[in-house]
C-alpha cells in the first residue's frame, strides 16, 4: 500500500479505523448518485447525460473484463453493448456530459509507480484521460474503503476512479460512435508488456442489466406534482355536497 495515502490523515494525528465509507465510487462527477443496482466497485460504469437532460447508465460485468499481461499497446479491457437506436435517441441528439468508472487491481500508475503517466483511457478510440491523474478510492472487493483516496491506480491494491468530460468536441465524437451499438474501453500503454492488469475484481451488478441494455432515466422536474384529474373531480364533488348540506341547514333554521 502506498504510504502517501496515509499522510494527510496521519498528519492530523487521527487513528484510522479498519474500514470507513466514502461516496466517491457511487457518485458520478457529472450525473450524481448512481441508480440502485450499480455495485460499489467493479466493472465499468457508463454515465451519459443527453442534451435533453436524459441520463443513460449501464455497467459492464467485472467478470467479463481483462486480466493478464497485455502484449499490445491498445488493450481493449471491456465492452458495453446495448446502445441500440432507441437508447441513443433517448440522449436527444447529443451528449452534454460523460463519466466512466473504472476499477483496477495493480494498475501501477499512481505517483512513484513505474507506469506513472504511461496509461491513457480510450473510449471508442477517444482520449478520456490519464490513469495517473484520476482521483481514486482504495477498497476491498465489496467496496468497503480501506485507507481513503489517492491519485492513480496503485501497486497491488484495488482502486476505483472516474474519468469524466464535458468537452463538446469529445462528446460529439463519442455520440457519433454510438451508432455501432457498442462502447469499447481501451487502455493505451506507451510501453506494453511490462505490466500485469486485473480489471475483473469487484462485484458484478445484477439489477441494472449487466453487460447488456443501458437504463434511461428522464431528468427530475423540480416542484410539486400536479394533482391527477380524478383528484379535481373528487374535490369538486365534495364542495358541492358541503354546499348542499349548509343550504338544508339554513332552510330548516
Amino acid at each position: 500500500m502506498k504510504f502517501s495515502r496515509l499522510l494527510p490523515v496521519l498528519a492530523l494525528g487521527i487513528t484510522l479505523p479498519a474500514a470507513f465509507a466514502t461516496p466517491l465510487t457511487v457518485t458520478s462527477p457529472t450525473g450524481g448518485a448512481l441508480p440502485s443496482g450499480v455495485s460499489a466497485v467493479g466493472g465499468i460504469v457508463v454515465d451519459l447525460t443527453g442534451t435533453n437532460g436524459n441520463r443513460v447508465v449501464s455497467q459492464v460485468a467485472a467478470s467479463t473484463e481483462f486480466v493478464g499481461w497485455p502484449t499490445v499497446s491498445n488493450l481493449v479491457f471491456g465492452s458495453q453493448t446495448g446502445f441500440n437506436s432507441s437508447v441513443v435517441s433517448a440522449l436527444g441528439g447529443g451528449i452534454s456530459a460523460a463519466s466512466f468508472r473504472v476499477s483496477l487491481y495493480d494498475g501501477d500508475s499512481a505517483p512513484g509507480d513505474f507506469d506513472y503517466n504511461d496509461n491513457t483511457l480510450l473510449v471508442n478510440g477517444i482520449d478520456f484521460g490519464n490513469f495517473s491523474s484520476v482521483a481514486t478510492n482504495y477498497t476491498d472487493g465489496t467496496g468497503t474503503t480501506l485507507y481513503g483516496s489517492g491519485t492513480g491506480f496503485a501497486d497491488n491494491i484495488l482502486d476505483t476512479g472516474w474519468f469524466s468530460s464535458t468537452d463538446a468536441s469529445k462528446l460529439a465524437s463519442l455520440y457519433a460512435s454510438l451508432s455501432s451499438g457498442v462502447i469499447d474501453f481501451s487502455l493505451y500503454d506507451v510501453d506494453p508488456g511490462d505490466q500485469y492488469f486485473d480489471f475483473t475484481q469487484g462485484l458484478d451488478s445484477s439489477v441494472i442489466n449487466v453487460g447488456s441494455g443501458p437504463v434511461v432515466t428522464p431528468p427530475t422536474t423540480p416542484g410539486a406534482a400536479t394533482p391527477e384529474p380524478s383528484t379535481f373531480i373528487m374535490l369538486g364533488t365534495g364542495l358541492v355536497g358541503a354546499a348542499a348540506q349548509l343550504r338544508r341547514r339554513f332552510v330548516k333554521a
